[in-house]
């Protein structure tokens, strides 16, 4: 097996021996969350990015509940509140300038249900992607990660013992020749490892919606001052404009438009001197000065990789799984992603799993990936409060085309389903319903095998927290009142396989005192036990007691573990 990317000879190549485990290529918020989740479970790895700096772009806007859980496992919670805050609404006006308002859309109103009783993390939180980068970078660079910026992938071969790379200073010229395990491809929708690879995957492609992003730098925030109802998107109408205006950091903003070539309109009219009228339009105040930075063209596309793994090298991210930012899945399906490949690699890494449990990556991941890419070609584009809006009008011949599933809560793509692999141990037999998905029939996690752990309020020493926040990289055990011997077998089958595995015994007096009456959501017995991979989903349920403790749970971790040599009598 050998996979190569091609390089003319070019500066100076060292060949350097150290070895890191696991090179991440691309530092966006899939490359960072790989590296830091790696660094919970002590696996060392290279982040490379060819950018020279975070993104200062307000992209990839709102972080979903899920993906917020993941941060809060790494610590991050807190301060991912702090740089962040709770979505704005959408609001109409003639121009930045303008007094006069109404409001199109409460992003909040998209989340339909009752969440709080499902998660302890807000519903939807606004932390875009120029935010996020930074704040995990600290955090990474923190942790002693090496993080490489102005650092590009020249070349690589595969083998079945290593990847072997070759890595360029793009200041410099130098090269390095190094040495992995694995290599995670998180480069992005454009993804070269991707592309060398050869991986085929299917989707509608690039949508026909044509869209320009205007970037410039202005005193935009004295209008956000003096109503800061206005939001941080806002929607610009007018007879010269008609706009989706985002502020950024500092002075930084961005004015999306939209072109459609059907109409005989096209990227090349928007010249400077055109994108500054714009502008000037929609800021609506002669007197506000403005620099016009950046003219990009941009096209939602949706395509998903056949596989996500071919032997050593693995896609994670938009390098995986492109999707319309219409439901604003992209980034959080790139960070769920990388928190299911993580604890898997490192259990192959350290020994106690089979390379076989890898495989399971794919195939819990890409059916979740491809109902979020076809749910994501309609999305809120056919919001009734924004169909009325020309910058988000589709006609009936465009809706038939991307009509591809009946519309579904957000919430069934972020959690609203189970996974249905080797790497789940359940004691029924239950059919996939949808392209190897098993669709919750409600919005309720109750503890079933290849769900997320329930969430319960419970105290610990005196302590109010999540079930969810136990969850730190290792195996998790549940119990009742009378699990004792669980307990005693989850010490004994630790040791022995050389993992980590805590576990908790609920009840008045025991290590976690259930403040809500909400023990029933785990489906079990005062006697059963649950046990929940290193991400937070159930992995295995008995309700009962069973003769040999410490044998049955070995059973069924080596089984998870892709070690077993037969299948466990459940």
């Amino acid at each position: 097996m050998k996979n190569s990317m091609n390089a003319r000879s070019k500066g100076k190549t060292m060949k350097n021996q150290q070895h890191t485990p696991v090179l991440i290529v691309g530092a966006g918020g899939a490359g960072l969350s790989l590296s830091l989740l790696l660094q919970q479970q002590g696996i060392a790895s290279v982040l490379i990015e060819r950018r020279s700096d975070v993104s200062w772009y307000p992209r990839a806007r709102n972080l979903n509940f899920r993906s917020l859980e993941i941060l809060r496992g790494l610590g991050l919670s807190s301060e991912a509140h702090a740089v962040g805050a709770r979505p704005s609404r959408l609001i109409r006006k003639e121009s930045l300038a303008s007094r006069q308002q109404e409001e199109v859309l409460d992003p909040i109103t998209l989340f339909e249900g009752a969440f709080e009783d499902i998660t302890p993390e807000p519903v939807v939180w606004y932390c875009p992607q120029s935010r996020l980068e930074p704040l995990l970078l600290t955090h990474a660079r923190r942790r002693d990660i090496d993080v490489r910026y102005n650092t590009e992938l020249v070349s690589f071969t595969q083998d079945d013992t290593a990847v072997t790379v070759t890595l360029q200073d793009r200041t410099t010229g130098r090269r390095e020749v190094l040495s992995f395990d694995y290599l995670l491809a998180a480069d992005g929708a454009h993804s070269k490892v991707r592309e060398k690879l050869g991986l085929p995957g299917k989707g509608y492609g690039a949508l026909e919606e044509y869209f320009l992003f205007i970037y410039f730098r202005a005193n935009w925030r004295q209008f956000m001052q003096e109503n800061e109802s206005a939001g941080d998107v806002l929607l610009i109408e007018n007879s010269t404009v008609n706009a989706l205006f985002m502020r950024a950091e500092k002075d930084l903003g961005m004015l999306t438009i939209r072109y459609r070539p059907a109409q005989g309109q096209s990227a090349e009219v928007y010249t400077r001197e055109r994108c500054q009228d714009l502008l000037r339009a929609a800021i609506g105040d002669p007197n506000i000065p403005f620099e016009l930075l950046d003219i990009s063209p941009w096209r939602a596309a949706e395509h998903v990789a056949d596989q996500f793994q071919q032997g050593r090298v693995f896609l994670v991210g938009d390098a995986a799984h492109t999707m319309p930012p219409y439901e604003g899945l992209g980034v959080n399906m790139a960070l769920q992603g990388a928190q299911n490949l993580v604890w898997k690699l490192a259990a192959t890494i350290k020994g106690q799993a089979s390379p076989e449990l890898l495989s399971t990556y794919t195939t819990e991941r890409h059916p979740v990936t491809w109902m979020a890419a076809e749910q994501s070609l309609a999305g809120m584009m056919e919001r009734p409060e924004l169909k009325q809006h020309s910058l988000f009008a589709r006609t009936e011949e465009e809706r038939a085309k991307l009509a591809k599933q009946p519309p579904a809560p957000l919430f069934v793509p972020i959690l609203g389903y189970r996974y249905r692999s080797d790497a789940i141990v359940s004691e029924e037999a239950v059919p996939p319903s949808q392209q190897g998905i098993e669709l919750l029939g409600s919005m309720e996690l109750n503890g079933q095998p290849g769900t997320r752990v329930p969430h319960l309020w419970v105290e610990r020493s005196g302590q109010r927290l999540s079930t969810l926040d136990l969850f730190d990289g290792s195996f998790v055990l549940f119990t009742g009142s009378g699990g004792a011997s669980w307990c005693e077998a989850a010490s004994a089958v630790a040791e022995k396989l050389g993992i980590k595995l805590s576990a908790y015994r609920i009840g008045p007096s025991w290590d976690l005192l259930d403040v809500e009456n909400g023990w029933h959501k785990l489906g079990i017995s005062p006697e059963g036990v649950m046990l929940a991979r290193p991400d937070g989903f159930v992995a295995w349920r008995h309700s009962d007691s069973v003769a040999n403790h410490e044998e049955q749970l070995q059973q069924v971790l080596l089984r998870i573990l892709g070690r077993a040599t037969a299948q466990p009598a459940l």
